[in-house]
């Protein structure tokens, strides 16, 4: 018999690709997100929602990780990995952690800002941004995961996307409804320009609006597990923003007609802070000390034997090195100790 010899109807090359397609069938896709934002902006609820889960958020501890499970087109059922970057800007550093890990492949960064508090809103996305940036440039032979459908082909000499998609949710929209109409054409304005020059994906979210979280939902499935986008596009400012990545048009977010008017963030960074005028993160009304803001001075998060394993840590490092560079150490360290929580969808 040779090995075109028919079997069952069957060649046995046809044989041996289709069982070569069964096994790779077994073998589940794997996608994480990295949810990070603003403190307080809702990162719990909006994880929370994806998962069907009802329970009262807590607050988030340095970085958390859950996943879950959905039936894909394999025979297995795909994962999402979720993690969750706490305190805002304090633990900006561990965004290494899960870059690294990843490498930058199937991973999504969930950007929430939350649009109660437009004064920092913008610092706040100014900083994350860059700050993902830095850690994708650090990653040695990154490939091109942000595969992005730009309808306006023109627009894509202007646009300047990371190498992982982005998603940017804009949270707590019950708020954001009682602005002035002028207040709202400009946060929508600046936002649309942000997204579409970073090649991300735009929603406004609102933990009790129905209509939202089930868009919410839609678009977090859809980098997380590989769905298609939500059918309705919205850019209404007068409505919950929906633009999907590369849907939108530089020319219908400014209108510009005037001779030598020049498209660039800082402009829109100009027009947003004249609209709304920021507050330093670091210092003033916003700005939390590292007292209020650091899990190891929180009786909320005390642990007798985490806190008597890092007084010995300490007590060892003062020896050695400074007490700032052991805490730095050690606070990396207790980052890894997360609560594991299983979720599926």
């Amino acid at each position: 018999m040779t090995s075109t010899s028919v079997r069952n109807g069957q060649t046995i090359l046809e044989l041996a690709m289709s069982s070569k397609n069964l096994a790779s069938d077994m073998v589940p896709v794997e996608r994480t997100l990295l949810v990070i934002g603003s403190k307080d902006a809702g990162k719990t609820s909006l994880i929370h929602s994806f998962f069907d889960k009802n329970e009262k958020p807590k607050p988030t501890l340095a970085l958390e990780y859950c996943f879950a499970r959905r039936s894909g087109k394999s025979l297995t059922k795909d994962i999402c990995h979720v993690w969750e970057l706490g305190g805002g800007l304090v633990f900006k550093d561990l965004l290494s952690v899960i870059v690294q890990k990843t490498r930058g492949r199937r991973l999504s960064v969930v950007l929430v800002l939350d649009l109660s508090k437009p004064d920092v809103l913008w610092n706040t996305m100014e900083m994350l941004l860059e700050e993902v940036k830095v850690h994708l440039e650090n990653v040695l032979d990154i490939e091109e995961y942000n595969q992005i459908n730009v309808k306006n082909i023109e627009d894509k000499k202007f646009m300047s996307p990371l190498p992982i998609p982005l998603m940017i949710v804009g949270s707590k929209y019950d708020v954001y409804q009682n602005f002035e109409p002028a207040k709202k054409r400009v946060l929508c304005q600046c936002l649309r320009y942000v997204a579409h020059t970073w090649g991300a994906s735009l929603i406004f979210y609102g933990v009790n609006d129905t209509i939202l979280v089930k868009a919410s939902k839609e678009m977090m499935s859809h980098y997380g597990f590989g769905t298609p986008y939500p059918k309705n596009h919205i850019y209404d400012s007068n409505k919950a923003l929906l633009v999907p990545a590369g849907s939108d048009c530089f020319e219908k977010i400014d209108n510009l007609n005037e001779a030598g008017s020049i498209r660039s963030m800082h402009k829109y960074k100009n027009i947003f802070v004249s609209n709304f005028k920021q507050i330093s993160i670091e210092s003033g009304t916003h700005a939390s000390s590292k007292e209020n803001t650091d899990p190891l001075n929180d009786t909320n998060y005390a642990d007798p034997l985490i806190d008597e394993s890092l007084r010995k840590k300490q007590e060892v490092c003062d020896k050695n090195i400074s007490t700032a560079q052991c805490t730095n150490y050690y606070r990396y360290n207790i980052s890894y100790n997360i609560t594991r929580r299983v979720f599926v969808i």
